[in-house]
């Protein structure tokens, strides 16, 4: 059946046309540093696809991959996607996959870890051709740091260690910000008491500088505190406000169901494991909860111009097999939110709007918890309808 709906969607691609400190920082509780005050990381919308109204228009970029977890894109409009099982695959500017990964790295693959987030140094090409990776190994967790020459990366060293790695809850999400800090979102390893513990790395959002990310980080900021399993990360453009989402219990630590989506503040608590759900007492209550779970993954804002999808957040989803599409206020609070392309491609992973306007998704169809086709798993590219 999926097989037939890609066949649909290649269809209506033809018809569109195409085709998660220091003195200056923010004062507590206030959110990150917004985008007019620092070079933003959101794309910059280049030669945008033509588009049709109505639905989007989707195409498959690359079909046949292991679990692809996080894409992202150098500034000569090459794509860059980690592979769980341990592969970075490169995917030329035509959008053509290269048959030899830039790199293959030792990874502890057991349960949810492997090779998870990635994320391109802002100053790339000026001198920093760093790329930067978040994975799982033996011994815990680790931020490493790879340097990019041609089409191979090449390991540069430890970043950040420390972080417990569990069979589930390792989150993995690397995202710079505006003001051109590494944000690092991880997981309680399946020990909910960490994400409350400020000794520990663990259910975090952590916060880097750039000497630090370029070095060796010691002793990383803690930004948030308090969540679970948090995979998305994105920035409202021309706002300061971060997003993130957050997986809420899944049976063996209560019932399943409250997955959220937060507006994350620096230093603010976000009350894993001490509260659930939209009451939140003394902590930060989320800006939308999901009651049955769907497993919110990767996220990422809308900035193509002249799109009905332009300002939103889109956020993927695993368990829930769709693409939620949210709108929010003025004052950050939620507007409306809706769901997108249900069921029709199976668990998405990653959504990252492209340099070109498009958002490309990813699949998690091979996890060991989703139904594979003989095409799975696949990078999507979608042209936002008008």
């Amino acid at each position: 059946m999926r097989a037939l709906l890609l066949a649909l969607a290649a269809i209506i691609v033809g018809l569109a046309g195409a085709g998660c400190g220091g003195d200056d920082d923010a004062a507590d509780g206030r959110a990150a540093p917004t985008a007019t005050q620092a070079t933003s990381t959101t794309p910059a919308v280049r030669d945008a696809p033509r588009r049709g109204a109505g639905d989007p228009g989707i195409e498959v970029v690359a079909t046949g991959l292991e679990v692809p977890w996080d894409v992202a894109f150098l500034p000569d409009g090459r794509a860059l996607v980690t592979e769980r099982a341990g592969r970075i695959r490169l995917v030329s500017q035509s959008g053509s996959l290269q048959d030899e990964p830039a790199a293959e790295v030792a990874v502890s693959a057991e349960g949810e870890g492997g090779l998870l987030g990635i994320a391109v140094d802002p100053e790339f090409g000026e001198g920093a051709d760093f790329v930067y990776l978040y994975l799982t190994r033996t011994g815990g967790m680790q931020v490493r740091r790879m340097r990019l020459r041609g089409d191979r990366l090449t390991d540069d060293g430890l970043v950040l260690g420390g972080i417990v790695a569990g069979s589930i809850h390792d989150s993995g999400r690397l995202r710079f910000g505006p003001d051109r800090r590494l944000y690092i979102a991880t997981g309680d390893a399946g020990e909910g008491q960490r994400a409350q513990d400020r000794t520990s790395l663990n259910g975090k959002i952590l916060r880097l500088t750039p000497e630090q990310y370029r070095g060796r980080a010691d002793e990383p900021e803690i930004f948030a505190l308090g969540v679970r399993n948090p995979q998305g990360l994105a920035w409202q453009p021309d706002t300061d406000r971060l997003y993130a989402t957050d997986h809420g219990a899944s049976g063996f630590d209560g019932p399943s169901g409250d997955d959220e989506v937060n507006l994350i503040r620096r230093r603010g608590n976000y009350g894993w494991p001490e509260v659930r759900g939209r009451d939140h007492g003394r902590f930060i209550a989320p800006v939308q909860v999901y009651a049955e779970t769907i497993a919110p993954s990767g996220a990422t804002f809308v900035s193509l111009p002249d799109s009905s999808w332009t300002g939103s957040l889109l956020v993927a989803a695993l368990k829930g097999e769709q693409l939620r599409q949210l709108r929010f206020r003025e004052d950050g609070s939620l507007a409306s939110d809706r769901s997108l392309l249900r069921g029709r491609f199976g668990r998405l992973r990653a959504a990252v709007e492209a340099p070109d306007g498009t958002i490309w998704v990813t699949t998690s169809n091979r996890d060991g918890r989703g139904s594979p086709d003989d095409d799975d798993d696949r990078i999507l590219r979608i042209v936002p309808p008008r």
